[in-house]
């Protein structure tokens, strides 16, 4: 499918994010590769706003609508309930899908101390938040598994490793 697919509407608030080559070209790619694995009922254009903002507005954000007071890597903010998605998808025009937020301190910190490279992590969240807005979710395992599942096709599939390894050995002999 066309890049046209899922067009992603990008604002930058906290300017480290900048220093993180071809950004956008990691972030369009990701999102497409998470469309392109969403069930085809659910695939016509769509459009996701995107922040990238550092740790105190997701904090501020994750306080705001999820109660819990610290920040973290992605939140992603559906227009649609899960239940009403394939309704939402039957129209022609471009669907707004929702909007996502990632915090560049704790993105970084994450690859940092999982001895992930930045841009791989970056698409990994993409993802993750992409499928949010389509409707997935992780509050249960099976939730969880069948996701997880699914974001390490994606990224298998752009060629990118696991999300959910974890080099143990690595991390020791880095802080050697």
């Amino acid at each position: 499918m066309p890049t046209e697919d899922i067009e992603i509407e990008l604002q930058i608030t906290c300017a480290s994010w900048c220093k993180v080559p071809r950004l956008r070209s990691h972030i369009q790619k990701a999102a497409q590769a998470a469309y392109e694995h969403i069930p085809k009922k659910l695939q016509k254009p769509v459009i996701v706003s995107v922040l990238l903002a550092g740790n105190a507005k997701i904090r501020q954000l994750n306080k705001a609508f999820r109660g819990m007071d610290k920040p973290t890597n992605v939140l992603s903010f559906p227009q649609f309930a899960p239940q009403e998605l394939t309704a939402a998808f039957k129209g022609d025009s471009p669907l707004e899908l929702g909007d996502m937020v990632l915090a560049y301190q704790y993105v970084v910190s994450e690859a940092k101390s999982d001895n992930k490279i930045l841009v791989n992590h970056l698409s990994h969240l993409i993802i993750h938040g992409i499928l949010h807005l389509f409707g997935y979710d992780h509050l249960c395992d099976q939730e969880a598994d069948r996701m997880e599942k699914l974001e390490t096709r994606i990224m298998k599939s752009m060629g990118l490793p696991d999300p959910y390894f974890v080099d143990e050995q690595a991390k020791t002999f880095k802080k050697k």
